[in-house]
């Protein structure tokens, strides 16, 4: 489980923890062997946020046996209003087909998915990811230091591409214990008018550890309001710090 926090012109005198985030991975399984990532992330344990803006997301990613074969993803996001959707991969510019779960439409395409059936919509193509696939494929490469990487990325509306450099081999220190971890940048960028490159937003970090899981350890985001960072509750245990060299 991680921790959200902010700290910024809203959070005077410091972090203000904000939603909690549950990460997970289910190995392949069904008939065509889809794995499932999910993401979960509530506020229902800070009633200040509760107040003012409750937040419940849930984010679903399903790829082939290759990380690179993106199947689909869904996204369910539920503040003032809810949003639901589910998109397949398919041929189109976009990369993707989109289903509004909400209005019924994708219902049978989930249950395949649910049931790791890659659904009959669902074409093949070059690589391509969502968000929570991008991680997962990220947590998969051999990192060393100043190696950097290039990945179409959707958003389920518009094609972007990120730009992940391995910043450094780092230290994470919390309650007096250590971590190695490896410090990365994730730059996300789409095509200018010039047929050069835009910059989408402010990078951000991400911090794996160096154990072999590649456990995602702290994510930090800096916006014009402030800082969030999200941080794993439980560090990795003294055996994986021991395997990578801490």
């Amino acid at each position: 489980m991680y921790q959200v926090s902010y700290s910024g012109i809203f959070s005077p005198g410091g972090e203000m923890p904000i939603v909690d985030m549950v990460l997970q991975t289910r190995l392949p399984r069904g008939q065509d062997g889809l794995t499932e990532i999910s993401l979960r992330a509530s506020s229902v344990a800070y009633p200040l946020v509760e107040s003012l803006f409750p937040m419940r997301y849930h984010f679903r990613t399903w790829t082939g046996s290759n990380p690179d074969q993106l199947v689909g993803f869904e996204t369910c996001e539920k503040t003032r209003k809810l949003k639901h959707r589910l998109y397949l991969r398919d041929t189109s510019a976009p990369g993707v087909r989109r289903y509004d779960l909400k209005a019924g439409n994708g219902r049978q395409e989930m249950e395949q998915l649910d049931a790791g059936v890659r659904p009959r919509a669902a074409a093949g193509g070059d690589p391509l990811f969502d968000y929570l696939g991008l991680m997962q494929r990220v947590r998969t490469l051999e990192l060393e230091e100043g190696a950097e990487y290039r990945f179409a990325v959707t958003d389920g509306r518009n094609p972007s591409i990120y730009r992940v450099r391995v910043e450094a081999a780092s230290l994470l220190t919390r309650d007096d214990r250590s971590v190695p971890a490896w410090k990365l940048r994730f730059d996300g960028l789409r095509p200018g008018p010039d047929g050069g490159e835009e910059v989408l937003h402010r990078p951000f970090f991400v911090w794996l550890a160096r154990a072999p899981a590649r456990i995602p350890l702290r994510l930090e985001v800096r916006h014009t309001l402030g800082t969030f960072r999200a941080e794993l509750k439980r560090w990795p245990d003294r055996d994986q710090v021991a395997r990578a060299g801490g």
